[in-house]
């Protein structure tokens, strides 16, 4: 039996949205057909059931009548009832103007979205989708890009969602002039340097004359791939929970799982910290940092992150944890003590703390990175090399160069967070660290 069609009209808005009197709706809304119709759709539904709508249109600058459009769109709102905002922003360069633009939008938008009551709406439609799928392909995308645009998720503070993806822009036409609506056409829709510009009048019309329903039989191939990416997803997760210990991949665990669920898993660790890793670095990771040696140190480099490998385990580091501080600092007996690069406060207190390391000084030199200094902990048998002492205690070679070094008269007393040279007996102070 063939799905039926669902009707476009307000209390399909209703339904699909499950709106209540304390939603708060947010339009993005451009002027265009499009987003003219879920305009009069909302103020139409508003008054069926009450709840909160206003409208934002977004000036980009990429044509000289934005600033017409915006006085339209307001025009438009202030007719229905709705409140209506208007938001300037810049792009920079005329590369990659479309990603830019669309960057720019939905940061503009996202100080709208406050909390989970929130939602905001965009109006794109079927035929959309079918532009998503054929860019998706052109780009070579996995699973997720070929699923196209999703009808809701999570976004800023609430959420977003795309109640006319079940609808093609012959319908939205339709009902606009039903209700002898009015609309601005976007002159850019028509430049053909633009992809999706491309897409929509020079490939699609042609799929859809020879197969006039390849738009709804694509979007069941798109559904089709949104619940195998939700599954893969789902136990994608559960690996990465067994993995991950303290933000660190276990190497051992890693290992344990299928080599493509090995690389769903690094791709959904680096995810967490908005990072997406073409497939080449991921074979580079493979291949020159988690197979490196055992006693080998490699460091691969993504975006403005650092991956290492120590100890069985992958960590992923910003510029700012690898930093090694170069300022001298003296301690005069003061309680506190800012250290320099992000590497936290030194505490000293006359009373005994909890991990303190005891101090028979007053005063010290407080230095970073100086491994070749010899040392030798309260109970010791003997010196060694600070570098030595740091293998002992398996500390990963970038902190080496973060810990507070306390030195008198040259020579090498305590290692913040690890060890003295004094006994508890000797004390005077106690020297904590809080990094």
């Amino acid at each position: 039996m063939p799905e039926l069609t669902p009707e476009l009209s307000p209390r399909y808005l209703l339904q699909t949205l499950a709106l209540q009197a304390d939603s708060h709706i947010v339009l993005a809304l451009s002027g265009g057909l499009d987003s003219m119709v879920l305009l009069d759709l909302l103020a139409k539904a508003r008054l069926l059931q009450p709840f909160e709508l206003q409208a934002v249109y977004v000036n980009h600058g990429i044509s000289v009548y934005a600033g017409q459009w915006g006085d339209f769109c307001a025009q438009q709102c202030q007719a229905r009832g709705v409140s209506f905002t208007q938001r300037q922003v810049e792009l920079h360069g005329s590369d990659n103007l479309e990603h830019k633009a669309r960057q720019a939008r939905y940061d503009a938008l996202a100080e709208f979205i406050r909390d989970d009551t929130h939602m905001l709406l965009s109006a794109h439609h079927g035929d959309d989708q079918l532009e998503s799928l054929l860019l998706a392909l052109k780009r070579g995308s996995g699973a997720a890009g070929l699923s196209g645009i999703a009808a809701q998720r999570r976004f800023a503070a609430g959420t977003l969602v795309r109640p006319l993806l079940a609808f093609n822009r012959a319908e939205l036409a339709s009902y606009a002039d039903e209700n002898r609506l009015s609309w601005i056409s976007d002159d850019s829709n028509s430049d053909l340097r633009f992809e999706r510009n491309f897409i929509r009048h020079q490939v699609s019309p042609v799929l859809l004359q020879r197969w006039p329903h390849f738009a709804a039989s694509a979007a069941r191939s798109m559904q089709h791939l949104a619940d195998l990416q939700q599954l893969a997803d789902h136990y994608t997760q559960l690996a990465l929970a067994q993995c991950l210990i303290d933000n660190c991949l276990q190497l051992a665990a890693l290992a344990s799982l299928l080599p493509l669920q090995q690389d769903l898993v690094i791709r959904r660790w680096l995810s967490g910290y908005g990072l997406i890793p073409e497939s080449q670095w991921l074979n580079t990771l493979k291949q020159q940092v988690i197979a490196a040696r055992e006693d080998a140190t490699p460091v691969l480099v993504l975006a403005d992150y650092q991956v290492r490998r120590y100890g069985g385990k992958l960590f992923l580091l910003s510029a700012a944890e690898v930093e090694q501080p170069q300022q001298l600092l003296v301690w005069q007996g003061e309680a506190e003590l800012l250290l320099p690069a992000q590497c936290g406060q030194l505490y000293f207190s006359a009373q005994s703390q909890q991990g303190a390391l005891p101090l028979a000084v007053s005063t010290a030199s407080v230095v970073f990175g100086k491994l070749s200094l010899r040392f030798k902990p309260a109970g010791a048998a003997v010196h060694r090399p600070l570098k030595q002492w740091f293998k002992l205690w398996r500390v990963p070679p970038w902190q080496r160069q973060r810990i507070p070094l306390l030195l008198v008269n040259d020579e090498l007393v305590a290692v913040a967070g690890y060890a003295s040279s004094y006994a508890s007996s000797e004390a005077v102070y106690w020297l904590s660290w809080r990094r």
